[in-house]
């Protein structure tokens, strides 16, 4: 096996966000009179995109029907508060940093809004050389349909079954499967854990990504 390309997921898996994230949707249900939920609550309800958020977080009866107002405030509300408390995950930069002395193309794939994921990268990620950032939005299904992650394969010129995908979930491992990438699960996310059976490897910090990756992709020469 050989990796020649790598696409991560953010929220969660390179980005430590939860914070930032909660209280914009908290400030939302507090201007509609909604109770607000503690920080854990959330944990839960992060990597499938902004409408199941905010609609796991309404009152039950408020959750029928049309939904895009609440939607709408809380998006207002996480881009004023986008990178008040949010981190990258420790030690990230140096995973980041080998991939590109190494010229291993990378891409994002998330959940979270377009227009949300571009403001995150270039605040937290511009450093680095994403050949593609690829946030929710009409042209493709949300994660885990492999639409996404096929045309990121196309961004970096690379055949699927040489791409490695990291992630947080078992939504990230269910796309990575559908692709036909490579699932390589984290443990320090958010969400139901990216554990998918045997055949996925889980790493449970950077230092063991890089050892990992150090196995499998072409190390270039000084």
């Amino acid at each position: 096996m050989e990796i020649k390309a790598v696409i991560f997921d953010l929220d969660g898996t390179l980005l430590n966000s939860i914070e930032d994230i909660a209280d914009a949707n908290n400030k939302m249900l507090q201007q509609f009179g909604y109770p607000i939920h503690p920080l854990n609550k959330y944990v839960g309800w992060i990597g499938n995109g902004a409408r199941t958020l905010v609609e796991a977080s309404l009152p039950l009866e408020k959750r029928e029907g049309d939904t895009s107002h609440y939607i709408t405030q809380f998006e207002y509300y996480y881009s004023k508060n986008i990178n008040v408390k949010s981190t990258l995950y420790p030690d990230m930069s140096v995973v980041l940093d080998m991939l590109d002395e190494n010229r291993i193309p990378l891409a994002i794939h998330t959940n979270k809004p377009q227009h949300l994921t571009h403001i995150i990268v270039e605040h937290y990620l511009s450093k680095w050389s994403f050949k593609e950032v690829l946030g929710q939005s009409d042209r493709f299904p949300r994660k885990p349909d492999p639409s996404g992650a096929l045309y990121l394969a196309q961004q970096v010129a690379c055949p699927p079954h040489n791409i490695l995908f990291v992630g947080d979930s078992l939504v990230d491992v269910q796309t990575a499967k559908s692709a036909g990438m490579i699932p390589l699960g984290v443990s320090w996310g958010f969400g139901e854990p990216a554990e998918g059976g045997n055949d996925v490897k889980m790493v449970h910090s950077a230092q063991q990504m890089i050892d990992y990756l150090r196995k499998y992709i072409k190390i270039s020469e000084p």
